[in-house]
């Protein structure tokens, strides 16, 4: 008699892995812009000083990317989507982001959570920054297709 793990244990677990990676290399990456686009907003006083508040912030688009990420799953009805993605999937899904961004900086400046800088480059009619819009367009594709592809071999 071998010991095998049994299989339906393996194929969660693969999913969790999966969705590890997606979690981790989606917060590095926002992570990283956050504390980039940083200057750009209001109040900026320094790497040092806003780490934090970067970080919770990274920390969150993490959480909404990994959501981003199992609803595209769903819709695909393949947690590897990425893999097999074609690029109208990851169009809709930047444009998704974008829109997500879109709503959430408009939020934002209306309830006063932030401010730009005369720096921050404005998108015109939208009058929302840029850098946050392109934050949420570009990264979760990116975030998706590393993480796919760094749990593949472990699984």
């Amino acid at each position: 008699m071998t010991c095998r793990p049994d299989k339906r244990i393996t194929v969660w677990r693969s999913r969790y892995v999966l969705c590890g990676y997606v979690l981790v290399i989606g917060f590095l990456l926002n992570l990283i812009w956050e504390n980039a686009q940083a200057p750009f907003y209001r109040g900026y006083n320094g790497f040092f000083a806003h780490f934090w508040i970067c970080f919770i912030a990274a920390v969150v688009d993490a959480l909404v990317l990994l959501l981003l990420y199992l609803l595209f799953a769903v819709l695909s009805h393949s947690l590897y989507w990425p893999l097999k993605a074609k690029l109208w999937q990851y169009g809709l899904l930047a444009f998704s982001g974008g829109l997500l961004a879109l709503w959430f900086e408009k939020w934002a400046l209306a309830k006063e959570q932030w401010s730009y800088t005369t720096a921050m480059p404005l998108v015109p009619v939208l009058d929302v920054g840029l850098l946050p819009l392109l934050q949420l367009m570009l990264l979760p594709g990116l975030a998706f297709y590393l993480g796919a592809n760094a749990a593949k071999p472990r699984l």
